[in-house]
């Protein structure tokens, strides 16, 4: 078993465990701590800006840090390993199966380019309506879409405005008071979001904000990208209440 000397270093956040479970399903078993693909990742993470520097020993993420997170993964993915394993392990395993390798994979390449582009990680503003790809990409999610909420109102200018999910809308009210009541919301997946060079204003769902609030639930309580379609099925199927 690998010696990490790692003792005062950062826990592993999600984004991190996310990285080294994606390296687990691909090469199919632990890997030690010599082997090349545990040293990439190792000097990854090493110059990721996901911790501050004031927070690391020189141990950080070494190889033999990294081969034990593999090992601990593979105790949370296979159980009976005799290896311990942290809560964030179990949660990012059951969230990223062996079967949606191809979903992780996408975003690890998403949260990859973002490192690579120099970007720091930063928390959600309520830890409770966290995506399963992470709190990175579900605070970008967020900002993005705050800045896209102008160009869709833009397009709907003519229009009258009605929440793609329970048909809202005001038409008694000034247009400045309408649009106050709506949110853009993106429609794919945030990892696939991020792939993207530029989103279209078509790729923007309209809703009015209590619906944008209760679809961001149902995506963090059911840990995967729910549609504003899917959620307006499912809104029609609840009888109300006289």
């Amino acid at each position: 078993m690998p010696v990490t000397n790692g003792h005062g270093n950062p826990d592993w956040t999600r984004e991190e465990t996310l990285f080294a479970l994606e390296l687990l399903y691909r090469e199919g078993k632990p890997l030690g701590e010599g082997h090349e693909a545990v040293v990439v990742l190792s000097d990854f993470l090493r110059r990721a800006a996901i911790h501050p520097p004031e927070a690391r020993r020189q141990s950080f993420r070494n190889p033999a840090g990294v081969a034990l997170k593999l090992q601990n993964l593979f105790s949370a993915v296979e159980p009976g390993r005799g290896l311990t394993h942290s809560y964030t392990d179990r949660a990012v395993v059951k969230d990223f199966p062996k079967s949606a390798l191809p979903q992780l994979t996408q975003v690890v390449n998403a949260l990859r380019a973002l490192l690579n582009a120099g970007e720091t990680l930063e928390f959600v503003e309520n830890e409770e309506e966290e995506f399963a790809e992470g709190q990175w990409l579900t605070g970008r999610h967020r900002r993005r879409d705050a800045r896209l909420r102008l160009r869709l109102l833009e397009r709907h200018k003519d229009k009258q405005l009605i929440c793609e999910m329970c048909d809202f809308s005001r038409v008694d009210l000034e247009r400045p008071m309408q649009e106050s009541q709506f949110e853009a919301h993106h429609r794919v997946p945030l990892a696939a979001a991020e792939t993207v060079r530029s989103t279209k204003v078509s790729d923007m769902a309209l809703l009015c904000a209590c619906c944008h609030r209760l679809l961001h639930r149902l995506i963090s309580t059911e840990r995967r990208w729910v549609t504003p379609e899917e959620a307006r099925l499912r809104l029609q199927q609840i009888p109300r209440v006289a």
